[in-house]
């Protein structure tokens, strides 16, 4: 076939496809510098005035939409006779060369495919337009993946304002393996025959499989007519349920609109994403093992607040009472002390002062005269100089007759206690006492290690009793999960026999009276099905016959 270099006012560039009817040619539109693409129909076909007619109102009613998951058409005419439209140019692989690549598809990814085509057959089908050949070629997948869009309403009828379908009743139109019950049968079709093609597709992307394979036309029909495929397996049960019924025999008994499809995939999209969700937090970590994570955790953080609170007041109560006893003792000193400093006479208190030093009674002690000289000190270097109050001191507690503070000597921590010497409360001298805080802290650093091993203890306690109510509690909930996947795989008489008295028992009865209601609505529906009135074709599965003959024995059944 020679290819013309242009067609209207469309520069053709190349043949980007090429079908039994038309060819598809990627053009300019000098117009405005636009790449386009432009579909011909063949020379062949320009005697059939019905396939003229057909091609024509591709572009009348793909006109009428726009969606951003429908390729857009841009323009219509003629050239020579034969009928050509113009649209939107995407250099994208379809989702058949995808297939037949060998990609394969997630269940996000198929549920995102069927939200989107839902959406842009809805649109559709709100116009009155039927696609009427609904397959993998005509669906285009744009780069990344994540986007599709329809193409193609070569073939669409349109059906407003009360026109009748143009296609001669008893004519099959469509593609054979994604055709619905009614095309087959030459049938009067509408926007659910569209439905049931998209519920093949998406059989075939769950599955890995067509929905029907039979190796000749005659089966095909067949199958198509009669047989109900076998229930998808590894996937949600609603997604199955779904795709079940958009492959439904009547088309009453399928979505009766795109929009009920895209409501109930956008259901099972958000539910997955949630368990996607849910199986990241609770990765690594079964319930059990969360449950005694959480009730540790709880536990050890109220144990480490308690534990601060009582380290805290025991604390205080050991520095009082250290408080306490060195102002006695630093009292007891400067009375002791008034004599000798009264009378100047500072030799028994140097040797008092060098004794205790040696012996270890105290850590710090000075005695200055009432001019604040030192006399007597536990640092020779001391003596003979006024006493200069060390820096870094923080008052702990005041009173008339004696100061607390808190200082560090070196590394160490220490209580000074600044008394003075009184003789008939008259002020002859002071006594500077300080006492490290070493057995304080040694007592506290004990009393902190005993309480973390009691808290540890108490955690540890928490994690076994929590490990065991755990293993206790996951019993039922796997009874119940085998439960529901056994009724999911088809035992409508399993019920649980076991009786509870607690919550547990009562999901237990719920579950008991789901099957019932569900058997009982399963008995209903096949008793209905027994005595609908569904065509049978007497066609052997083996057998050759002639396109002419299915024809017409499907008419006549």
């Amino acid at each position: 076939m020679e290819h013309p270099s242009r067609i209207g006012r469309y520069e053709i560039e190349q043949v980007i496809g090429e079908g039994a009817a038309a060819v598809v040619y990627r053009a300019r539109d000098p117009a405005i510098g636009r790449t386009v693409a432009v579909k011909l129909l063949k020379t062949e076909h320009g005697v059939d005035e019905d396939y003229l007619a057909r091609f024509q109102r591709e572009a009348q009613s793909a006109g009428l939409i726009s969606h951003p998951h429908i390729v857009t058409i841009y323009d219509a005419g003629r050239v020579d006779g034969r009928p050509f439209i113009t649209m939107e140019f995407l250099d994208e692989k379809s989702l058949a060369e995808i297939m037949a690549d060998g990609a394969e598809f997630s269940l996000k990814r198929i549920l995102s495919i069927g939200i989107q085509l839902g959406s842009a057959l809805d649109h559709a089908h709100g116009h009155g337009i039927v696609h009427r050949d609904i397959k993998p070629e005509n669906i285009l997948v744009l780069k990344g993946g994540e986007t599709v869009k329809l193409a193609d309403f070569g073939i669409a009828s349109l059906q407003r304002n009360g026109e009748i379908e143009r296609t001669h009743a008893g004519t099959i139109v469509g593609t054979p393996r994604y055709m619905s019950p009614e095309q087959a049968m030459g049938r009067a079709t509408d926007g659910r025959s569209d439905l049931f093609s998209l519920g093949a597709i998406l059989y075939e992307l769950l599955a890995g499989r067509r929905v029907f394979d039979g190796g000749n036309l005659a089966h095909l029909m067949l199958q198509i007519v009669q047989e109900d495929p076998p229930p998808l397996e590894r996937v949600p049960q609603g997604v199955n349920r779904a795709v079940m019924k958009l492959l439904a025999k009547r088309p009453e008994q399928r979505f009766q609109t795109g929009k009920q499809l895209v409501d109930a995939f956008e259901r099972e999209l958000d539910a997955l994403i949630a368990r996607e969700e849910e199986a990241a937090r609770n990765r690594f970590l079964p319930l059990r093992l969360k449950l005694a994570a959480v009730a540790a955790s709880v536990l050890a953080v109220l144990f480490l607040a308690s534990m601060g609170v009582v380290y805290r007041m025991e604390s205080g109560v050991v520095r009082d009472q250290s408080i306490a006893s060195g102002a006695a003792l630093a009292r007891f000193v400067a009375v002791h002390s008034a004599v000798p400093a009264l009378a100047q006479n500072w030799l028994p208190l140097k040797l008092f002062v060098q004794d205790a030093h040696a012996r270890g009674s105290f850590d710090y002690l000075v005695i200055a005269d009432h001019e604040n000289i030192v006399q007597a000190s536990t640092e020779p270097a001391l003596v003979g100089k006024p006493y200069r109050v060390p820096a870094g001191l923080t008052p702990l507690k005041t009173s008339p007759d004696m100061t607390a503070s808190s200082m560090s000597k070196g590394a160490q921590p220490m209580l000074l206690f600044d008394t003075p010497i009184l003789f008939q409360k008259t002020e002859v001298g002071r006594v500077y006492l300080g006492l490290t805080q070493d057995g304080v802290a040694s007592v506290l650093k004990a009393t902190a290690w005993l309480m973390a091993a009691l808290g540890l203890l108490a955690v540890l306690a928490v994690i076994g009793l929590s490990q065991v109510f755990g293993l206790l509690l996951l019993r039922p909930i796997r009874l119940l999960r085998r439960s529901l996947n056994t009724f999911g795989e088809g035992d409508w008489d399993l019920r649980i026999s076991q009786t509870r008295r607690d919550e547990i028992g009562e999901i237990y009865s719920a579950f008991n009276r789901m099957a019932e209601k569900v058997q009982s609505r399963l008995s209903q529906d096949e008793e209905t099905r027994q005595q609908a009135d569904v065509p049978v074709l007497d066609i052997s599965p083996d057998a050759v016959v002639p396109e002419t003959t299915i024809r017409a024995e499907i008419l006549r059944a």
